[in-house]
């Protein structure tokens, strides 16, 4: 005669708490995966996220970066874009921008949506959606460390320049 176990032996409970755990380890990974796509959100509003990392120290006051970018609307309608890498420095973009340049590194790209109220006042293009949030993909070619005096300097003296020819 084969011995036989007592139906109460505990197998079943052990079958369901493996299955439980193999459940919630799957679920754990799926959140520690997804979070690339999670974006970071700042007091100020911003939404931040990382599409690829860059190398080097996060931008500064100090720096001057060539970025490439594109500005969409909330339904994706493209308002502004780079046409080649453009030269930036925190002082001459909107706040809301400048607050996402602090966490970018060079060759970088990131995505980031603000609300209107952190433009500081600037005028939006007319066909812009009042309310509409400015989502913008950027991406870091190059950052010139103490770069922005520099910048500012060589900007300063184009108007200098332009202004005696109008």
């Amino acid at each position: 005669e084969a011995a036989q176990r007592p139906a109460g032996s505990g197998r079943t409970v052990a079958l369901w708490l493996a299955f439980l755990i193999v459940i919630g380890a799957g679920i754990g990974l799926a959140w520690i995966g997804a979070g690339s796509l999670r974006p970071i959100v700042t007091e100020s509003g911003l939404q931040f996220r990382t599409v690829k990392s860059g190398t080097g120290e996060p931008i500064t006051r100090a720096d001057a970066a060539l970025l490439e970018y594109v500005l969409t609307g909330d339904d994706g309608t493209v308002y502004d874009a780079s046409q080649q890498p453009t030269p930036f420095v925190m002082d001459g973009v909107y706040p809301g921008f400048a607050e996402a340049m602090s966490h970018m590194q060079e060759g970088g790209e990131y995505r980031f949506s603000m609300p209107q109220s952190l433009t500081g006042g600037a005028t939006m293009p007319p066909t812009f959606p009042k309310g509409s949030k400015l989502n913008f993909d950027v991406r870091v070619r190059k950052v010139a460390r103490g770069g922005a005096a520099m910048l500012q300097q060589m900007q300063q003296l184009e108007q200098q320049q332009q202004a005696p020819q109008q």
